[in-house]
């Protein structure tokens, strides 16, 4: 837990330095005046926590508290009621697509993945179904040398449903315990690829229902993410969000409006380019490593 905790703040540098700042400046204060509220607004805005989430933390933050004077752990705890009910991680699918546009880091994140599920003692399979970048699969299969998971690629298809269901019947056939299948990057507004994606999913859909789709999403492009996965939705169902590329400069505040008004749980973030450096989402650790680079804070 310390190391992956350690990962995570490592990831919020850029974003808790700025909400450190910002609410540094308020120390002592009992009340906060429409300059401070205004900064506040600005601050949570420039760190990505969205309008809507931003709006209803400076509501409670202008209400009165017996802990009024400490605001960081104020700011901790409204963040950790706004997400009380908000959706959990569920158990990993047997088949798992990873989705997103181009430049999300969608085949490292794969591969990464593979590596993850392999450390904890499962086999996993990655099925090559970019046929559009011929460096994927080399890229894939590097991955899978180094690291020793198996591959389904084909490059003479250019049917990535069809390469699809055949890493898939493969890995059923195999009793793999993880099938991860990597897809080419698409712009959410380009209708061919879209559907293209729709067919994927039918298609292994016929062989096994328990599949589950990961949208990769930059963390560093901000409230784009929430567009693309709103669109990314209009096509397939999409069951959790990778954040990708939170390396300490990405403005890291986008997971919460991602949980909180798209109702999607964040499973991984990727924290670096090693194969260890894909770590499971932990909320609480994401949410005091916002303001606090101790494990744990007091309430």
């Amino acid at each position: 837990m310390f190391s992956l905790f350690k990962k995570t703040i490592q990831g919020l540098t850029k974003t808790r330095n700025r909400i450190k700042h910002a609410f540094g400046s308020l120390i002592g204060k009992k009340y906060l005046s429409e300059d401070d509220l205004e900064m506040l607004e600005d601050c949570l805005i420039q760190a990505d926590l969205g309008w809507e989430t931003t709006d209803v933390i400076i509501d409670e933050l202008k209400k009165p508290s017996s802990n009024s004077n400490n605001w960081e752990e104020r700011f901790n705890s409204i963040l950790k009621n706004l997400l009380e009910n908000s959706p959990k991680q569920k158990p990993f699918a047997q088949v798992l697509m990873i989705v997103g546009i181009n430049g999300t880091g969608k085949t490292t994140t794969s591969a990464k993945m593979s590596a993850w599920f392999k450390e904890k003692g499962e086999n996993t399979l990655l099925v090559a179904a970019d046929t559009y970048r011929a460096a994927a699969v080399e890229q894939l299969r590097q991955w899978s040398n180094k690291l020793g998971f198996q591959l389904v690629a084909n490059e003479k298809s250019a049917d990535p449903a069809s390469i699809a269901f055949d890493g898939v019947t493969s890995g059923l056939t195999k009793n793999i315990d993880r099938i991860i299948i990597d897809t080419a990057g698409r712009l959410h507004n380009s209708e061919n690829l879209m559907q293209e994606l729709v067919k994927i999913k039918k298609v292994v859909n016929r062989i096994t229902t328990d599949i589950q789709t990961f949208l990769t999403v930059d963390a560093n492009t901000g409230q784009n993410a929430m567009t693309q996965a709103k669109e990314f939705s209009n096509y397939i169902p999409i069951d959790g969000i990778i954040l990708t590329k939170m390396d300490g400069t990405a403005k890291g505040g986008i997971a919460i409006p991602i949980m909180l008004e798209l109702g999607l749980p964040v499973y991984f973030i990727g924290v670096g380019e090693q194969a260890n450096d894909l770590i499971l989402f932990d909320q609480e650790s994401y949410l005091n490593g916002l303001i606090s680079e101790k494990e744990s804070i007091k309430i």
